[in-house]
This record gives structure tokens, C-alpha cells and sequence, in this order.
């Protein structure tokens, strides 16, 4: 009789599609946090925006807790979550449209990888976890929209930085980014 470990592991071609598309999610959630922890710091200091430069703090806070999402869905077969190196986030953006790029592209590398995950689950016939996937690409996507309408009142703004980063702080008052 063969050990659980024996069954349940990459190496079974069940469930081996997993294990890049994990780790490509992964990598983009752990490469989303620094990179927002990284914009966090140039917005408070190269722009002053301290309610703007904590929404996206608290974004960046967030991605640790949705890729444990991955180990809680990969842990339903028995199968490990792995953590690859990402590279330190150098992006300087020269101002407030390159900054909210930037995030909202770090968003989208996790929605792309999020996909591949559920195109994997399906793949294998695993719809319950593709589903549970799905579950962390809306998660993603509202953090997506919230942004994008930052983003867009700050293209609509009168010039007026302290206007705006107020209205940011009733924006995210009480919710999350």
C-alpha cells in the first residue's frame, strides 16, 4: 500500500500543473508586497501623500494573507506551497500616474498568475480548487478597482495634493485597500 506522501506530491501527474502555476502566484503575490511596500515609501516621501502612501501600505499588507490562500487551497491535496526568491522592486516612478501603474500592473501580474492557477485546476479535473483560485482573483480584482478610481480622481484633481489625499483617507477609511 502505497504512503500518502507517495500519492499526494507534484511528482503525480495530477497534480503536477499545480506546482508552477503555485509558485508563479505566489511569486506575484510576495512581488506585489515589496513593490507596494517599496511605492508606499516614494509616495510619503518624494510626494508627501501620507493617507495615499498608507492605502497602498495596507495593500501591500494585504498580499501575504491572500498567497497563504494558495498553501490553504494546495493543503486540500496534501500538496506544499514553495516560495521562490523574487528580486528587490527598484521602480522610482517619476510621479503619481507612474506610481499607480505600477500598482495596478502588480495587481494584474497576480490576476495573469491567478489564472494560470485555475487553468491548471482545471485542467487536472481539480474544479473545486480552480474555484478556490477564482475566490482569490476577485479578492485581487476589487483591490484592482479601488485603485483604478484613486487613480482616477487623482487625474481629476485640481492640482491640489492635500485635496486629494484627504478625499483618499475617507476613500479607504474603515476598509482595506
Amino acid at each position: 500500500m502505497a504512503k500518502l506522501r507517495e500519492i499526494y506530491n507534484y511528482e503525480d501527474p495530477r497534480f503536477s500543473p499545480l506546482r508552477d502555476a503555485a509558485r508563479r502566484a505566489t511569486a506575484a503575490y510576495q512581488d506585489a508586497e515589496r513593490g507596494m511596500d517599496a511605492l508606499k515609501e516614494w509616495v510619503l516621501v518624494a510626494f508627501g501623500l501620507v493617507h495615499t502612501s498608507d492605502a497602498i501600505h495596507r495593500l501591500a499588507h494585504k498580499q501575504p494573507k491572500r498567497f497563504d490562500g494558495i498553501g490553504d487551497i494546495l493543503h486540500q491535496r496534501n500538496l506544499m506551497q514553495e516560495y521562490p526568491t523574487t528580486p528587490e522592486y527598484r521602480n522610482r516612478p517619476e510621479d503619481m500616474d507612474g506610481v499607480f501603474s505600477e500598482v495596478i500592473r502588480l495587481l494584474g501580474d497576480i490576476e495573469d498568475a491567478l489564472r494560470d492557477c485555475v487553468g491548471a485546476s482545471e485542467e487536472v479535473g481539480l474544479y473545486s480548487l480552480a474555484r478556490q483560485f477564482e475566490n482569490l482573483q476577485m479578492e485581487t480584482s476589487k483591490s484592482y478597482e479601488t485603485m483604478l478610481y484613486a487613480w482616477q480622481m487623482y487625474d481629476k484633481t485640481d492640482g491640489s495634493a492635500t485635496s486629494y489625499d484627504n478625499w483618499v483617507e475617507k476613500l479607504f477609511d474603515g476598509e482595506e485597500a
